[in-house]
């Protein structure tokens, strides 16, 4: 296979496209590149007639998110991209932007593309991060640095790809999934999914839709699908895997590598510094080793940081970043952990990362995640998600046993004061919106010892648009939620129950439901519910036959439905 000819962005709806060629999947059919190019520049038509300048962008949906952002940039507006859309986010961030555009407004009819040609270095989109203190921060990115690193990712991988479509696990509003899930696809004339792959079931439906694909997913997305689903069963469609966000483990890359016969592209980088350097982990000497990119030179400072000189950065050549490393002569590099990931512990410095490595050593241990908890004094939480041999030990043996073994083994390297003082056992770390370690989370689940999480987290509730009495409620699955714990080891699923009874929980806060529970009708499970998915739940209760009717869904599936009846008096 051949890498295709690349436009670049600037000039993409000059140069354009033919009208037939293929663009983009919605989940229903093919989008053509007339019609793609038609709706952005129909809605950018109408956005020159606007006065506001700072435009936030935003939106689940993969394809409008495209649209709205090129229809942005060629209306000469200042494109604001939030690292979430929490209410508190957005808040946060309320004097940086003077407009949204939303989903349901962009444009069904297409007008001519008329577009011109924007300046790479003046077109600018301002990305923000959460940050290392939580506070936004924002990084300004030109057209020309995002080009300069598509031109780069294609002399790579480009004839491996060739003209396979782009599926993806992690999302498009972060720079991983806005490059290398809509930006280098769009370049390269390659068909991008606007379904995102929430499921093993889902990624491999896609794929006999699409044909060849190349996945774009992340390392706690990756670490978890082998435990789920016969990579094999992916089969020769799937071509290339790329993974971003973190370092993905090595057992990982070896069930891939041994069940497909490819190990996933690890990209190392950052919003702020674009990519760095990449690696595959396919065994022997070397492996765990990073190349950097072409065009990038990599340092060490002598207190052991990366230090960058990339095309990637823009008006900013140079830059040391917090990342430790260990350079080789070949001028590969070892990644040593994060330098802001050093704590202190009774005065005496620890490495988080190192710790982290150790405790993945151990042969009970898959994958861990070390926290430094607050207090009267500074302790340690350790997270462990257990291999197989680890659970029957915790079965056989008990957590005291369990936690008396894996604390041993960590005191060969470490002082007794270092050591963890408190442990967790779930059955996979959690992850945010990012396909990231969640940092909040793991601290969270040290909150109270034996706290309980029994409801998912409301993000809005609302009446259904067409003056009917259903509510729907947007729905935030947590990892946290007490009842993915043992159902199953290996695979945590919320159980049906647990969604009928969350629906009458919601429900009383809306309704009076009148009687006692009688029976259930027309209970349908279509998809199973994993940990950190948003779901909208919708129900209406009819008081005439005192039944409760509901339905979970996201815009890509159903999950579960039914009607819960309610008869005779309380």
């Amino acid at each position: 296979m051949r890498a295709l000819d690349l436009i670049p962005l600037h000039s993409l709806f000059v140069s354009g496209r033919a009208d037939e060629q293929a663009t983009c999947h919605d989940g229903q059919r093919l989008v053509l590149w007339g019609e793609f190019a038609g709706r952005v520049a129909a809605v950018a038509n109408r956005l020159k007639l606007r006065t506001e300048s700072r435009w936030l962008l935003a939106g689940d949906d993969p394809q409008c998110f495209a649209i709205k952002l090129f229809a942005l940039l060629c209306a000469g507006k200042q494109v604001v991209i939030p690292p979430n859309t929490q209410a508190g986010t957005l808040t946060m961030l309320a004097d940086v932007f003077d407009a949204q555009l939303r989903d349901e407004e962009i444009e069904v009819a297409l007008a001519e593309n008329n577009l011109a040609a924007l300046d790479p270095h003046e077109t600018v989109i301002d990305l923000y991060t959460s940050g290392s203190t939580g506070e936004a921060k924002r990084v300004r990115k030109t057209l020309a640095q995002f080009e300069a690193e598509i031109e780069v990712l294609e002399s790579l991988w480009g004839a491996l790809l060739g003209s396979s479509a782009i599926v993806a696990t992690a999302p498009h509003q972060h720079i991983y999934g806005l490059l290398f899930r809509l930006l280098w696809p769009l370049a390269a004339g390659r068909v991008f999914d606007a379904v995102t792959c929430a499921h093993p079931d889902t990624l491999e439906e896609r794929l006999t839709v699409l044909g060849e694909a190349a996945l774009v997913s992340s390392p706690a997305q990756l670490a978890r699908l082998p435990e789920l689903v016969p990579l094999a069963a992916f089969g020769p469609k799937l071509r290339a895997v790329f993974s971003s966000g973190g370092a993905l483990p090595a057992t990982a890359a070896k069930a891939f590598f041994q069940q497909l016969g490819l190990a996933p592209i690890e990209v190392f980088g950052s919003t702020e510094s674009g990519g760095i350097a990449w690696r595959r982990q396919t065994g022997g000497e070397g492996a765990e080793l990073w190349t950097p990119f072409p065009g990038i030179d990599v340092g060490c400072s002598e207190s052991s940081a990366l230090f960058l000189r990339s095309p990637f950065l823009g008006s900013e050549p140079c830059r040391e970043m917090d990342d430790s490393i260990e350079l080789m002569p070949d001028g590969r590099f070892r990644l040593l952990g994060r330098l802001d990931r050093i704590v202190k512990i009774e005065e005496k410095r620890l490495s988080l990362p190192d710790m982290e490595s150790h405790l993945n050593a151990h042969a009970w241990v898959g994958v861990s995640a070390v926290v430094p908890l607050a207090g009267r004094r500074q302790t340690l939480g350790a997270v462990l998600v257990l291999t197989d041999e680890g659970r029957q030990q915790l079965a056989l043996q008990g957590r005291r046993s369990l936690v008396q073994a894996v604390r041993k083994h960590l005191a060969e390297h470490y002082e007794p004061v270092l050591l963890p003082r408190h442990w967790r056992f779930p059955d996979q770390l959690p992850i945010n919106e990012r396909g990231k370690v969640s940092r909040a989370a793991l601290t969270a689940l040290f909150a109270v010892d034996g706290d309980v999480v029994l409801y998912p987290e409301v993000l809005h509730a609302h009446h259904k648009p067409d003056g009917s009495s259903q509510i729907v409620l947007d729905l935030h699955v947590t990892p946290l939620i007490s009842h993915f714990s043992g159902h199953f080891p290996g695979l945590s699923v919320l159980p049906g129950i647990v969604q009928i009874d969350w629906a009458i929980h919601f429900a009383r806060q809306y309704y009076t439901l009148d009687g006692r529970f009688s029976a259930l009708e027309k209970i349908k499970f279509m998809g199973l519910v994993l940990p950190d998915v948003k779901l909208q739940l919708t129900f209406r209760w009819d008081a005439g036959t005192r039944s409760l009717d509901f339905l979970y869904l996201t815009r890509q599936r159903k999950y579960s439905s039914g009607r819960i009846v309610f008869g005779g008096a309380q």
